[in-house]
């Protein structure tokens, strides 16, 4: 049976070397769609086995995996699939090779379909059946492991992705033959693969491997190739390199043929000259490339748009600003338009590489407006739209393939399993789309009518993702979010807030501050380095295992505040609550330990008392997002849970540190996750025990009047998931939290639980964003009094922070209070058990101005004046 399964499979997979076409756009998400064109040729061909006494019958099998094939041509999934499935239960306890088919073809079903979770789940079942088979079959396994690993590519975990690829190499290395194509395929997959990691070094010497097995006979392939290593050669500085690749690839290519790969290079090549000051000759490429994208793509595509974004770079820095404005909108536009088409499904998946891109064409349209549009009510209520989407498009990576949405009951469920379908349709016209146009000579009138198709799915997805906003807006502000307008802001907030909204880039910060009459829009002149070396330098000085007590960064913490806030002063000094939506490295920094005007350090306990904090006289609140803050103040409040607290301390971890002076919780790193996104226990077990919150969680609950405590072995994720936690009007988990930037690049952000012996599914050890979001709460308060905001190395930077709120947000959760960094328990017991009793004892001022008076008191007792012991936590929501 193994000869019948090696002879039909080696012809199949000859057809998958169209992987020389991918990377045509020059960018992960377009070598993604196109190599899936790649596996489809292998999936779409299911494979006979007739037994030799049966071969002149009819075959059930034969049967079901022929009506599966007729209704995915005919794009009925769900009989497809409903066909495929029957022929996988038929073959399964008969026919190992027919199970591989089976499994094969459902899986490319389930891709078309959007459900990459389900593929991923057919390819493993796949390979773990052809594993048993007897026979090497290596080619076979080769393609398997391939095939796995760009799903996993897809859905955004680069470690299994590349894990697999490196199987698929080393099975290919074991056959005889050159195999030229076969090999330049995976080790062009694999080098895009670890340079969207941000390995370069190990990416460049992965593409110069694919290119000692670059076919001889394609120039087509010479030119993808050159077009990945130039723009890797331009990250890593080696710009005449760069340029020098990318200009012999143009100059061979024929762009009649290749029209698309002809416009990534001129847009690579521009973007290249652009950063060197060449502008006539990077002007001249970035204009031929968005004619021809917009010609060939449409005004909306995201590849057009960031072309468009890139040539408002130039036009700014030829001194065109104005011209640059209409350049930057019209990007934006497409740009924006495609982050919410994707919302929820595996197409936002968009990885590091790819989000600072279009992070800094929104960088450069703030930029081109502070210098263009006159009108200022305008400018602020452009620039506040678009802080939003910026921010919106950073965490949905987090949650594309939400379980909570996908997997819900009712009609939730049903309309996002019909976006994700709508998505696949369209990624699949998109490629069909993309490879008719590679040779433009042939198409004649039929280029408008497959745009304008395209064009049609697009519109198709953008009203079923409003029509989910409408109806389900709480999962759509966990996937999304609205963006919310300038108009909205009287209805928003109360006479006494600001909202203060920024966005950080390389030179410049932009922030955008409202209050209910008032809109303003500052371009401040400091960037991502200066306040990266200024928030490290304050969080520096309130580290709790510091040898000096009394030592703060005062200096610092005055300029902060010049740099950032004073300029708005006037708008915000009589506003008692400012919400905060933090970004970069002040993400990583509560606004309230900074100092409104120069301070000498402070000896006596007078002199810390007149110290003039952000936090004595104002009350923060930080937001995920705007929109979160809409939704809550739109909703009304359910009736209050019965019981007052559940807590989750001291998980069973690791060893206490040597030589600590205090009970403290430091920053994780990112190499807590193992095979197939699932946690690594002993990695887990090796964290830092926290013993200390025990006695939290008991102050807690005596704060309270009572609360259900779990400690040591019981502080598990399967606890979590099996009790009902509606029930409980307070929850906290005092445990270990991973929502630094670097660890959310690599996973998602998490909360430490204890670890099980072996890691599953239903408990890992880390209770994740998208399984919180999965959970029922009915919660007034989540407390998370042991996370850390900043990286291991000390980077700042807490995207996980907005990952996690937005999580128990769509749980139930209506308030959360999170601690930035290595907390005190003495301190954080004070803090957390006062804003109760102020909340008991007045309810009507809310849970923001309890906090706030909480604060302060512990901020006057001369044992914690300083802010390492008040500072650390922040209340993130609306407050009530």
């Amino acid at each position: 049976m193994t000869n019948a399964l090696n002879a039909v499979l080696r012809p199949l997979l000859a057809r998958t070397t169209c992987s020389l076409q991918w990377w045509i756009a020059g960018q992960p998400a377009r070598r993604l769609a196109v190599l899936f064109a790649c596996y489809a040729l292998f999936l779409s061909s299911w494979l006979v086995f007739p037994s030799p006494a049966a071969a002149q019958e009819s075959d059930r099998w034969d049967d079901l995996m022929e009506q599966a094939s007729i209704s995915l041509a005919r794009e009925d999934l769900a009989a497809a699939r409903q066909a495929t499935t029957q022929a996988a239960r038929l073959a399964e306890y008969e026919n190992a090779d027919r199970l591989v088919s089976s499994l094969a073809l459902l899986a490319r079903i389930e891709h078309e379909a959007g459900d990459l979770a389900q593929a991923e789940r057919a390819l493993r079942q796949a390979i773990e059946v052809i594993d048993r088979i007897p026979g090497l079959l290596t080619e076979e396994k080769a393609t398997l492991h391939n095939n796995l690993g760009t799903v996993l590519d897809q859905r955004g975990d680069l470690a299994g992705a590349e894990r697999n690829y490196v199987t698929a190499m080393k099975l290919r290395d074991s056959l005889p033959g050159a195999q030229t194509q076969a090999r330049f395929a995976l080790w062009l997959n694999l080098a895009g693969l670890v340079d969207r990691r941000g390995d370069s070094a190990r990416a460049l010497e992965l593409y110069q491997r694919a290119e000692q097995h670059l076919p001889t006979d394609s120039p087509l392939a010479r030119a993808q190739l050159a077009n990945n290593l130039g723009t890797l050669l331009y990250r890593l500085g080696r710009l005449p390199e760069a340029r020098q690749r990318l200009s012999e690839a143009l100059q061979g290519l024929d762009a009649g043929s290749s029209a698309l790969l002809a416009a990534s290079l001129q847009h690579n090549l521009g973007t290249i000259e652009l950063q060197a000051g060449e502008l006539e000759s990077a002007g001249r490429h970035l204009r031929e490339a968005e004619a021809r994208r917009r010609a060939l793509l449409g005004e909306q595509h995201r590849d057009t748009a960031r072309t468009l974004l890139a040539l408002a770079l130039l036009l700014e820095r030829q001194g065109q600003a104005e011209a640059g404005l209409v350049a930057a909108r019209s990007g934006s536009s497409g740009m924006t338009a495609s982050l919410l088409a994707s919302a929820g499904t595996s197409a936002a998946s968009a990885l590091a590489q790819e989000r600072r891109e279009w992070r800094e064409g929104f960088l450069t349209h703030l930029s081109l407006l502070a210098k263009a549009e006159k009108d200022l009510q305008r400018r602020a209520g452009e620039a506040f739209q678009l802080i939003q989407a910026a921010k919106h498009g950073e965490l949905a990576r987090v949650f594309a393939d939400s379980a909570a949405g996908a997997g819900a009951p009712g009609d939730l469920g049903r309309r996002t399993r019909e976006i994700r379908a709508q998505v696949a349709r369209y990624q699949q016209k998109e490629r069909e789309l993309l490879q008719q146009l590679q040779d433009t000579r042939s198409l004649g009138d039929r280029q408008l009518a497959l745009r304008n198709q395209l064009a049609r799915e697009r519109e198709t997805l953008e009203r079923m993702q409003e029509q989910l906003a409408q109806a389900h807006p709480r999962y759509h502000e966990l996937v999304s979010g609205r963006v919310v307008a300038a108009e909205a802001l009287p209805t928003l907030l109360r006479d006494d807030e600001a909202l203060l909204a920024f966005l950080v880039g390389g030179q410049q910060t932009f922030l955008v501050v409202a209050t209910r009459s008032d809109l303003r829009f500052f371009a401040l002149p400091v960037g991502r380095t200066s306040l990266d070396a200024l928030v490290r330098r304050i969080r520096s000085t309130v580290d709790p295992e510091s040898d000096d007590e009394v030592a703060f960064a005062f200096q610092e913490a005055s300029q902060l505040y010049q740099q950032l806030l004073a300029p708005a002063a006037d708008v915000l000094a009589e506003k008692a609550v400012w919400f905060v939506l933090p970004d970069g490295p002040l993400e990583s920094l509560p606004l309230s330990l900074l100092l409104k005007s120069p301070s000498a350090a402070a000896r006596s306990h007078a002199e810390w008392l007149r110290l003039p904090w952000v936090g004595r006289q104002h009350a923060l609140a930080t937001l995920p997002s705007v929109s979160a803050l809409a939704l809550a103040r739109t909703q009304s409040l359910p009736t209050p849970a019965p019981e007052p607290l559940l807590a989750f301390a001291d998980p069973a971890l690791g060893a206490p540190s040597p030589g600590a002076t205090r009970a403290t919780r430091r920053p994780l790193n990112r190499g807590l996750w193992g095979e197939q996104r699932v946690a690594d226990p002993t990695r887990i077990r090796a964290l830092a025990p926290l013993p200390e919150t025990a006695d939290e969680a008991r102050a807690v609950a005596a704060a309270l009047g009572g609360g259900r405590i779990f400690l040591r072995e019981e502080t598990r994720e399967s606890k979590v998931k099996s009790i009902d936690l509606s029930l409980y009007r307070n929850v906290l988990f005092a445990t270990h939290g991973a929502m630094a930037s670097d660890f959310v690049d690599f996973g998602e952000p998490a909360l430490v639980m204890t670890p099980p012996a072996v890691a599953s599914e239903l408990d890992d050890g880390l209770l994740s964003a998208n399984e919180i979001a999965s959970l029922r709460l009915n919660a007034d308060w989540v407390l998370l009094s042991a996370c850390n905001t900043a990286a291991a190395d000390g980077t700042p930077g807490a995207e996980g922070l907005s990952g996690l709120a937005k999580s128990f947000f769509h749980a139930g959760a209506r308030n959360l209070l999170v601690s930035h960094w290595a907390v005190v328990s003495e301190s954080t017991v004070l803090i957390t058990t006062g804003a109760f009793r102020e909340l008991a004892a007045q309810p009507q001022h809310g849970r923001i101005r309890a906090l706030h008076k909480a604060v302060v008191q512990v901020m006057n007792d001369e044992r914690y004046r300083h802010p390492v012991f008040w500072a650390p936590f922040v209340l993130v929501g609306e407050g009530r």
